[in-house]
């Protein structure tokens, strides 16, 4: 797959801002690819004060509860994560996020936000509503196994609240990993993929358009794919905002030299897909993800001032009711991509819904 570009977002942690953008496939290789990712799924058993201080404050650890169906996000529904930093020497740290969808708290504006409008590479225009949904993200932590000689870490319990677009986030991820994993069986080596707020030349158009319709490209695949930008975005921008998480991450980014910091006046970051890479997963048996819902794995890589900084991978499947509130994203492997044994993951372990829905 040639590439998959999306648009640029701004974010005030980094100075000159991130770049949703494609990533070739050169850039991969120069980063070292982790092959053997998957063993670095199993979970460990959660530490007793982590699990202390879920049942001390009424957070849910018991599973992915399917719920019934509705239009959308409901007041209520819930989800719990569990984080977790791997370091040298078989050091772990975990920590505890739990999202809440709260009720509205402005009244319903006047007139419907107008959709965004993206168009993909072939010129078909999309439209995705706007539908604002407010979270409040508490984390709990961090909790350790073994104290260290320096002692041990005070666990905090910190709140934020975001407002994000929960109709995005219900467009979800699957299906169209499901359209481009398609593709790469059919060797659509070609095909450009991106997501623009403006459309393409009559050139690109066209050329695009003869490809699209040699590997029999859906309208359905098309929007799939495009929902990938908008899905992304929402993403994180919620789970940005979970606190503690940044400074988690950095923990295992791969920094760029000092004077790449000054010649750039601060960072500029870009973050791709690997295209070529996306398909189906099997998550170990203790994530307890029921066998009917099918996962795939969604490689991303994340430069620093143009250095290799952080490879992740999203594990993503249907954002059925029970995963609306995190587009169907099951969690994510990030590791340094020059430390194998410098990495984190993040791992839903339990879904509620709200009390306006009822378990299926």
């Amino acid at each position: 797959m040639s590439d998959f570009r999306l648009p640029t977002m701004r974010h005030g942690l980094i100075r000159r801002g991130i770049v949703f953008c494609f990533l070739l496939p050169a850039m991969y290789a120069a980063s070292g690819e982790d092959t053997n990712y998957v063993s670095k799924l199993e979970p460990e058993p959660l530490f007793a004060d982590l699990l202390a201080a879920a049942t001390n404050t009424g957070i849910p650890l018991g599973g992915l509860v399917p719920t019934a169906s509705t239009n959308g996000l409901s007041p209520g529904d819930s989800l719990t994560a569990v984080i977790t930093l791997h370091q040298a020497g078989h050091r772990r740290t975990e920590w505890l996020a739990h999202f809440q969808v709260m009720a509205a708290t402005n009244p319903p504006e006047a007139k419907p936000a107008k959709p965004e409008v993206l168009y993909n590479a072939e010129g078909d225009r999309f439209e995705f509503v706007r539908s604002p949904a407010q979270f409040r993200i508490r984390t709990m932590g961090p909790y350790v196994e073994t104290v260290p000689f320096w002692g041990k870490p005070r666990a905090k319990d910190e709140s934020a609240c975001v407002s994000v677009n929960g109709a995005l986030l219900s467009l979800g991820l699957d299906k169209g990993a499901a359209a481009m994993y398609r593709l790469n069986l059919a060797h659509g080596t070609n095909l450009e993929f991106w997501a623009g707020e403006r459309p393409p030349s009559d050139e690109e158009k066209q050329k695009n358009q003869k490809l699209a319709a040699k590997f029999q490209i859906s309208p359905e695949e098309n929007r799939a794919l495009a929902a990938w930008a908008p899905t992304l975005i929402s993403y994180f921008m919620a789970v940005g905002e979970t606190p503690g998480l940044d400074t988690i991450l950095w923990k295992v980014v791969s920094l760029p030299p000092m004077w790449s910091m000054v010649r750039h006046v601060g960072i500029t970051a870009r973050i791709g897909m690997d295209t070529e890479q996306v398909g189906p997963l099997v998550l170990p048996t203790s994530w307890a993800v029921p066998e009917a819902w099918r996962v795939f794995n969604l490689p991303l890589k994340v430069e620093l001032n143009e250095h290799p900084a952080l490879n992740a991978r999203l594990f993503v499947t249907d954002p059925q009711p029970s995963l609306l509130a995190c587009g169907g994203i099951l969690g994510f492997l990030a590791a340094n991509p020059n430390d194998e044994q410098n990495y984190m993951t993040l791992r839903v372990i339990s879904t509620r819904g709200g009390a306006d829905r009822k378990v299926e």
